[in-house]
């Protein structure tokens, strides 16, 4: 399908059907609002239907105080975004991001706990720019210096033009480190409040940071990069930053990669998830939409009952499913949606 148009009231929305047929799809339209990237896939052209040149979604909001908000949202091919709220193009998307926090919860997040550091540095990423335009623009330019860093040692560029890249890149990733050393303990803290409640309390939960440059000011930084020229020279890449940061979930102060069991590693990500919502809500002053894709199936009883209860009541949720919300005990009260082959029937 094309183009499908859709009006959500409720506070529970349910999306009912096999697999395949769209369900996902939805819930990423909903969320790609509000962080203006998929919550699956890293870049955005893959969310331009094949032979197409480009996408568009329109979003119609209504806030708490029943003011509306227009957005649309033009995507293309390669992956270029255009933005506009309220008929106004958007010129700095720093200026944007916050505005409609989400937080997506899927069956991919479970293995946030076990994997290697990529996909937890994307979801920090995306967490501290939604909730602070500094962190955006500052993980945008140390990106920025950094591929240009690369794009001279691949190229074999001179010790004067090296000099020149890292007087800016060491800055960004000065600055960028320290943010995220200071949003990490908070984030730390409501993890551990939503663990306790999702466990009932059996182990204390936590985060540990792990930078790749610790407790470094931008002169000992400088001198690093310098002292690892040569290596990076052979290597064509920059082996030092925060690109190579990395954090830990921890259940009684161990590492929970090699000693969580299944059940708690989801429960991790559970707490991870509502703590983020948390930390958004206190940050942006919206509350997020929360979007759960197709995740709580693969918990026990306990841990699903524990995670309704703290399911805020001015939480306007979206889930999906295989099975209808009340054959599986669910106790909220939910408007079902029949997906089929990307159409959305109520029911």
């Amino acid at each position: 399908m094309e183009a499908a148009a859709l009006s959500f009231s409720g506070q529970r929305t349910f999306f009912l059907g096999p697999n395949g047929q769209g369900k996902t799809n939805l819930l990423e339209a909903i969320a790609f609002a509000g962080v203006l990237r998929s919550f699956r896939f890293g870049g955005t052209e893959s969310l331009v239907m094949h032979d197409a040149s480009d996408a568009s979604l329109f979003h119609r909001f209504q806030g708490d105080d029943g003011n509306e908000s227009e957005v649309l949202l033009r995507l293309d091919s390669k992956g270029a975004k255009h933005v506009e709220l309220d008929g106004e193009r958007i010129a700095r998307l720093a200026d944007y991001m916050g505005r409609f926090p989400s937080v997506a919860l899927s069956s991919r997040d479970f293995r946030l706990v076990r994997d290697g550091p990529g996909e937890r540095r994307r979801w920090l990423d995306v967490t501290l720019s939604t909730s602070s335009s500094t962190y955006f623009e500052t993980l945008r330019n140390y990106h920025r210096c950094l591929r240009e860093r690369n794009a001279l040692l691949k190229r074999g560029g001179g010790d004067a033009e090296l000099d020149a890249f890292e007087a800016s890149l060491v800055p960004a990733a000065v600055e960028l480190t320290r943010l995220r050393r200071e949003a990490l303990p908070v984030l730390s803290g409501l993890l551990a409040e939503r663990y306790a409640s999702i466990s009932s309390s059996r182990e204390e939960a936590s985060l540990g940071y792990k930078p790749d440059l610790e407790y470094m000011d931008q002169a000992t930084v400088a001198d690093r990069y310098l002292a690892g020229r040569e290596r990076d020279r052979v290597l064509g890449s920059t082996r030092r930053g925060p690109h190579r940061d990395d954090f830990r979930f921890l259940l009684d102060s161990r590492d929970a990669r090699h000693l969580a069991s299944e059940g708690q590693q989801r429960g991790l990500v559970l707490a991870l998830r509502l703590a983020e919502f948390s930390f958004l809500r206190n940050i942006c002053g919206t509350v997020p939409v929360l979007l759960v894709d197709d995740a709580l199936g693969e918990l026990d009883s306990e841990r699903k009952a524990n995670f309704h209860k703290l399911l805020p009541d001015d939480a306007q949720v979206f889930a999906t499913g295989t099975v209808h919300p009340g054959e599986s005990g669910d106790p909220e009260a939910w408007d079902v949606f029949r997906v089929n082959a990307g159409t959305f029937e109520l029911s």
